[in-house]
């Protein structure tokens, strides 16, 4: 008899525990998850502390670490200029600002990738990627520790939206997803130097999201769920451990660890509120161990939930997966039970946090939409950054895109730390406080 043993897994990454007021990477420690409390409304004339102007265009999301918040950017019609910037995180004032020349250039557009990967942050540094293959560490103080050019070194990234794979990190390495029409891989770079710990390749297939490490028995496991797999490496090592294959539309939602159990999302449509295919690929594994070995079992799927781009929430028992339109569909996260699926206030692109005992839908037109964390659907709040009209301008002077969906501003992702949000627009950065 195959005897399974359900493994305690937490999903915090083998760091050391971050401060209250660190949001340490894409999604804070992976998990989107921010502790104590935080304002549930605020709006143009009360509740923003600061904004700041930034510096080019970026689509990755802040990181917090020691009082100070980190930010991403691209500039020039071909991103020939690249930012990595420094705000105190009480007054938006700048620190500092790193420039440098991104090695693959490409023609500015509103669906290729700007700034798109999301750095990572630790006691030594910030770490960050951009889709123009430069991997770089730099201190605190903005001074570079080392830097690495991927694309010089295994080619460049083919596909006709970039890279938009953001970091993840343990204690000794950071880890970079390509998952592109070329020659795929996962690499595991050593934060002390930037050299290879390890590199392992993949099916060549494009692919936006986002690896996440849990810790499993104490040691720590990678997982992937991108491009039609969900798969766990050994982090140490690279070893696939076990792999989940036929997922649909897994493309920009990366997976999200809540103890024992893996969230993965899915969504085959760009322009329907729902799709039945994609449905079929949003849903929940177990991580358990089998004959002595790790892996996983199915737990549920989610009937109708489908994540265009947002990765899936686990928070206080309820699993959330929003549609790009805002729909949210909620499920148990125990058993997968339908719990509501129930419009929000607008689109959203960027993840959803919670914290303080509700969940935050923050709309990609500056709305955010608030929830009571439960079983049922209680909106408590419908949050605006500014007014509807007159808008922040596009960053550079640049126009909207034809139609609405790609008009400027739009809400990218958000930091939570030390009871603020961080919300980041295309050009400008929101601090939020009570």
């Amino acid at each position: 008899m195959r005897a399974a043993l359900v493994l305690t897994l937490s999903l915090s990454t083998v760091l050391s525990a971050p401060a209250a007021d660190a949001w340490p990477g894409f999604r804070g420690t992976g998990e989107s998850v921010a502790k104590g409390a935080y304002p549930t409304t605020w709006g143009p004339k009360g509740g923003i502390a600061w904004t700041a102007d930034l510096p080019g265009y970026g689509q990755s999301s802040p990181v917090v670490w020691d009082g100070t918040v980190y930010l991403t950017a691209v500039e020039g019609e071909n991103r020939e200029k690249g930012y990595v910037v420094a705000l105190d995180a009480k007054t938006g004032k700048e620190k500092w600002r790193h420039t440098f020349e991104p090695t693959q250039k490409a023609k500015w557009g509103y669906t290729i990738s700007r700034a798109a990967p999301t750095p990572c942050v630790d006691a030594g540094g910030v770490y960050c990627f951009f889709e123009g293959g430069n991997l770089i560490a730099l201190t605190h103080a903005g001074k570079m520790r080392w830097a690495r050019d991927l694309v010089k070194e295994y080619g460049e990234f083919q596909g006709g939206h970039g890279i938009g794979n953001s970091l993840a990190q343990t204690e000794d390495a950071v880890f970079v997803l390509i998952d592109h029409r070329g020659p795929s891989y996962l690499l595991a770079a050593k934060k002390a130097n930037g050299e290879n710990k390890w590199k392992v390749g993949r099916e060549q297939k494009g692919g936006w999201a986002s690896p996440v490490v849990a810790t499993r028995s104490g040691s720590p496991e990678l997982i992937a769920s991108s491009a039609g797999t969900v798969i766990g490496y050994a982090a140490d090592t690279g070893k696939e451990l076990w792999k989940l294959d036929n997922v649909v539309g897994n493309t920009i939602p990366s997976a999200s660890v809540i103890g024992d159990r893996v969230l993965f999302g899915g969504g085959t449509s760009r322009s329907k509120e729902e799709s039945p295919a994609g449905a079929k690929s949003n849903g929940c594994l177990k991580l358990v161990s089998k004959d002595g070995k790790p892996t996983f079992e199915p737990a549920w799927a989610a009937k109708a939930g489908v994540s265009n781009y947002a990765t899936p929430l686990g928070y206080e028992g309820v699993a959330y997966f929003v549609n790009q339109v805002g729909v949210v569909y909620a499920h148990d996260l125990a058993t997968g039970k339908e719990l509501f699926a129930e419009r929000t206030d607008g689109a959203c692109w960027a993840s959803p946090v919670g914290a303080g005992g509700h969940v935050y839908f923050f709309g990609k037109d500056g709305t955010t939409s608030v929830l009571k964390a439960g079983k049922e659907f209680d909106q408590v709040a419908s949050n605006k950054l500014w007014e509807t009209k007159p808008k922040p301008a596009p960053a550079g002077g640049k126009k909207d895109a034809p139609g609405s969906e790609y008009g400027d501003p739009i809400v990218y992702g958000v930091a939570a730390a030390d009871g603020a949000f961080y919300i980041r627009t295309g050009a400008q950065l929101f601090k939020v406080t009570k």
